[in-house]
C-alpha cells in the first residue's frame, strides 16, 4: 500500500549544499492520465547544482531567479531524472502497468529528488529495458540526451574532427562515445588523469587542459563542442575549418544572443538550444544503449540521505561521468 508521506530534498533557501534539507511531505496524488513512480534512484546534474547555488553562466542569473525565485525557491524539490517502479495507475493509462520498472525526466517541473513522483504517461517516461539497471538508465538522460540532441543539431558524421571540452563529464562522456561510434576523429580535453578513461571510450586524442592553454592548439576541427563554457567561440573560432560548427552547449547569455547574428554573416555555424527529454528522445537514448553506441558511466552512488554530499562533490566540477542518487 502507498504510503501518504515521503521523504523529499527540500530547498530551504539558495546558497551552499547545507540548504538541502530531508523533510517529511505528501505523496503525490494522480491524476487520470498520470502514474505514481516509486523512485529507485535520481541522478544530480550540473542544472541542479546551479539552480541550488545560483552559480550560471555570466547574463543567466536574472532569468534563473526569475523562474525559480529570486529569494525563496519556487521549486521546493530539485531533480529532474527518475528511474523506478510503477505503484500506481490513473484510470486513463494505457501504456504502462503497477510493478512496471521506468526512467525519464520530468524536465521544468522537477521533483524528482524525492521517494514517489507523479508522471503523466505522455511525459518523458519509458520501461527500462532488459538487463539493464534503474541507476544505469537513470546516469543517461541528462548526459545522453543533451549529447544526442548536439550530434545531430552539428549533422555528425564519419570522417569528422572534432574538439570536446570537459570530455569527462556526463555530457562530455556521451558525446565521446556517440561521435567516436559515428566514426568522428574525437580530440578530448580533461585533465590528465581522465585521458586513459576517455581513451577507453573512444577519444582518440587528448588534451590536458591543465598544462596547455587550449587556443594554443595547432589542429584545425570541424567541429568544436564545449560542454562547459571554458573554450568559447570568441577565443577558439581560429581553430574551427572554414565551414566549421561550434556547439554552444554551454556558454554567456552574450554569446547565446551573438549566435544568430555570426550564423547570419559568418562561415561558422554556431549550434545551440535546449535538449528536452521526450518520450521519443528517450527511446532513441534506449536503441543507442542496446547497440552499444553508449555506454552508462557511473562515477558515484550516494545514498539519499546523503544528498547534500552528492551537491558537495558535483559542486567541485571535476566529477567522471554521472552521480547517481539512490532511495
Amino acid at each position: 500500500m502507498t504510503p501518504k508521506t515521503m521523504k523529499a530534498a527540500v530547498l530551504t533557501a539558495f546558497g551552499a549544499p547545507d540548504v538541502i534539507r530531508i523533510a517529511p511531505r505528501s505523496v503525490p496524488t494522480v491524476s487520470a492520465n498520470q502514474v505514481l513512480v516509486r523512485n529507485i534512484t535520481t541522478s544530480l546534474n550540473s542544472g541542479d547544482v546551479r539552480i541550488r547555488s545560483k552559480n550560471v553562466p555570466q547574463g543567466f542569473k536574472f532569468l534563473v531567479s526569475l523562474v525559480f525565485g529570486f529569494r525563496q525557491p519556487r521549486k521546493e524539490v530539485l531533480g529532474t531524472v527518475f528511474a523506478g517502479e510503477i505503484v500506481e495507475t490513473g484510470a486513463n493509462v494505457s501504456s504502462f502497468k503497477v510493478g512496471g520498472l521506468v526512467f525519464g525526466s520530468t524536465e521544468m517541473a522537477m521533483a524528482t529528488h524525492a521517494e514517489y513522483i507523479a508522471v503523466k504517461e505522455t511525459q518523458a517516461i519509458a520501461l527500462i529495458p532488459e538487463g539493464y539497471s534503474p541507476q544505469a538508465m537513470a546516469s543517461l538522460v541528462f548526459g545522453g540526451s543533451t549529447a544526442i540532441f548536439f550530434a545531430d543539431k552539428l549533422y555528425l558524421k564519419k570522417g569528422d574532427r572534432i574538439l570536446i571540452n570537459a570530455a569527462a563529464g556526463s555530457v562530455g562522456i556521451s558525446l565521446v562515445q556517440i561521435a567516436s561510434a559515428m566514426g568522428a576523429e574525437v580530440t578530448a580535453v580533461a585533465s590528465a588523469k581522465n585521458h586513459e578513461f576517455l581513451k577507453e571510450n573512444g577519444a582518440g586524442h587528448t588534451v590536458d587542459y591543465t598544462t596547455l592553454d587550449t587556443r594554443m592548439l595547432t589542429g584545425k576541427y570541424d567541429v568544436i563542442a564545449d560542454c562547459l563554457g571554458t573554450t568559447p567561440y570568441n577565443t577558439h573560432r581560429h581553430l574551427l575549418t572554414k565551414t566549421g560548427r561550434f556547439a554552444l552547449i554551454t556558454g554567456t547569455m552574450c554569446e547565446t544572443l551573438a549566435a544568430p547574428i555570426r550564423n547570419l554573416f559568418g562561415s561558422h555555424t554556431i549550434v545551440g538550444g535546449t535538449s528536452l527529454a521526450t518520450p521519443k528522445g528517450l527511446h532513441k537514448l534506449i536503441a543507442l544503449v542496446e547497440d552499444g553506441t553508449l555506454t552508462p558511466i557511473i562515477e558515484r552512488e550516494f545514498a539519499f540521505d546523503k544528498i547534500a554530499d552528492a551537491h558537495t562533490y558535483v559542486d567541485k566540477g571535476h566529477k567522471r561521468g554521472n552521480v547517481v542518487i539512490t532511495f
